[in-house]
C-alpha cells in the first residue's frame, strides 16, 4: 500500500553489553554457519526495561525535530517473542512500558502485537493502516524488548543457525514530518508454516507451571524431516518476494534504488538462504557486519539497524531504506522509507558496537 503524509517521527534502541562469542562458548558450541562475533547480553535488565530505555531515546529523537510540546501517542503496541521477555503472566507489559515512559492516561489503547519477530516491522504496516483510516488519531508508539538466557533459552544454542541477543527498540509514527517518510508497506501470510516451530509437540495442558527448556531445534527438525527443508525455503522465498515486490512497486522504486535493506539478524547461512538469495542482493547492502555483533533480538532487529544508520550518519536525506520483517507462523512485511532528516544531535543515541563497523564504500559519504 502506498502512503501519503505518514512519517517516522522518532526512533530509539537499547542494547546490553556486547560479549564476544568466544567468551560465551564454555560448555557449548555455536553453529559455525552463523559467523557470529558477539551478542548483546543484558542480564540485569528485563525486556520491558530495555523497551523503556529505547522508548526514551525515541522520544528524545522526536524532540530534536519537533517544535512545541511532544504529542502523547494515541496508540501503543508492544512486542516480545519469548516468555522470558514478558515478565509475568496475567499482566500488561504495554502498560508497564507506557507508564515508565511518563505517558499519562488518555484516549487510545496500549496493547501487544504477536507476529513474533515480524511484530515491529509488521506493526509499521498495521499502524499506517490504522492512521490512514482514523482521522482522530495522530501518533502511534511501537516498542519491543527481549532478554534471553540459559538454561531455558541459551543465546547461542537454542536455535539452528541463529545467535540471539538482548535488546529493545522503539519507533514513533505520525502524520507530521520528522526523520523519514513512510512510502509503502506490504504484508503476506503463509499459515501452512506454523508447524515449523511446533513440530510434533503437544500443547502444554492448562495449569502447567514449568515449561522448561525451549526445544526450538527439535521442533524444527521434526517438521523439516517430514516435509523437507526445500519446502520451507520455497515458501519463504515466495513470502519475501511478495512483500518486497509490492512495497517497491507502490513506492515507485526499483530494488537497486535502495541505499540499505535491513533484515533479521540471522546467522550468515540462514541470512543468505532466507533473505539474500530471494532478494537477489549481496550482504554489502545490509547490516550483517553490525548484526553479527548484536544477535537476533526478536522483532527489534530492523529498528535497531535503522537507529544505527540514522545516528551514525550512514544515511542522508533522500536515501531510500527498506525494512524486511519475517515472523514465525509465518508472516513477512516490507516497509519502504525515504530519509527526510538526519539531525546532528542523534549521534548520542547510537547503539553500541564492539568492533568498527564496515559500511559499503557508497555509503561512506
Amino acid at each position: 500500500m502506498r502512503w501519503k503524509n505518514l512519517h517516522l517521527r522518532g526512533i530509539g534502541a537499547a542494547l546490553g553489553d556486547l560479549v564476544a562469542v568466544e567468551n560465551l562458548e564454555t560448555g557449548r558450541t555455536l553453529d559455525a554457519a552463523t559467523s557470529q562475533r558477539a551478542v548483546s547480553i543484558a542480564s540485569l535488565s528485563t525486556g520491558m526495561d530495555l523497551a523503556v530505555r529505547a522508548g526514551r531515546n525515541a522520544l528524545a529523537s522526536m524532540a530534536i525535530t519537533t517544535t512545541g510540546p511532544l504529542p502523547v501517542p494515541d496508540l501503543h503496541f508492544h512486542a516480545a517473542i519469548w516468555r522470558g521477555s514478558r515478565g509475568i503472566d496475567f499482566w500488561s507489559r504495554a502498560a508497564y512500558v507506557r507508564t515508565r515512559l511518563g505517558l499519562p492516561a488518555g484516549p487510545g489503547i496500549a496493547t501487544e502485537l504477536n507476529a513474533m519477530s515480524n511484530s515491529l516491522v509488521g506493526g509499521i504496516d498495521i499502524s499506517t493502516r490504522v492512521l490512514a483510516g482514523s482521522p482522530d488519531l495522530d501518533t502511534v508508539l511501537l516498542t519491543g524488548g527481549e532478554t534471553f538466557g540459559p538454561p531455558a533459552f541459551d543465546h547461542l544454542t537454542a536455535d539452528h543457525g541463529i545467535a540471539y541477543g538482548d535488546g529493545g527498540s522503539a519507533l514513533i509514527l505520525g502524520r507530521h514530518p520528522g526523520l523519514a517518510h513512510i512510502l509503502a508497506t506490504s504484508s503476506y501470510t503463509d499459515p501452512t508454516l506454523e508447524q515449523l516451530h511446533r513440530g510434533n509437540h503437544r500443547f502444554a495442558p492448562a495449569g502447567t507451571t514449568e515449561l522448561g527448556i525451549e526445544r526450538i531445534r527439535e521442533r524444527k527438525r521434526q517438521y523439516t524431516d517430514a516435509v523437507g527443508q526445500a519446502s520451507v525455503t520455497r515458501r519463504n522465498h515466495d513470502g519475501v518476494r511478495a512483500v518486497m515486490d509490492e512495497a517497491l512497486r507502490d513506492a515507485d522504486l526499483q530494488l537497486d534504488q535502495l541505499r540499505w535493506i535491513l533484515l533479521p539478524h540471522y546467522g550468515r547461512h540462514l541470512l543468505d538462504t532466507h533473505c539474500l538469495q530471494p532478494l537477489g542482493i549481496t550482504a554489502e547492502r545490509t547490516l550483517c557486519h553490525a548484526g553479527d555483533q548484536w544477535g537476533h533480538i526478536g522483532p527489534n532487529d530492523q529498528i535497531v539497524g535503522l537507529t544505527h544508520l540514522i545516528t551514525r550518519g550512514a544515511v542522508v536525506p533522500g536515501d531510500h531504506v527498506a525494512l524486511l520483517g519475517i515472523g514465525i507462523g509465518m508472516t513477512w512485511t516490507a516497509a519502504v522509507l525515504r530519509i527526510d532528516a538526519v539531525p546532528p544531535g542523534m549521534s548520542a543515541l547510537a547503539p553500541p558496537l564492539r568492533w568498527p563497523w564496515r559500511a559499503p564504500a557508497d555509503a561512506q559519504r
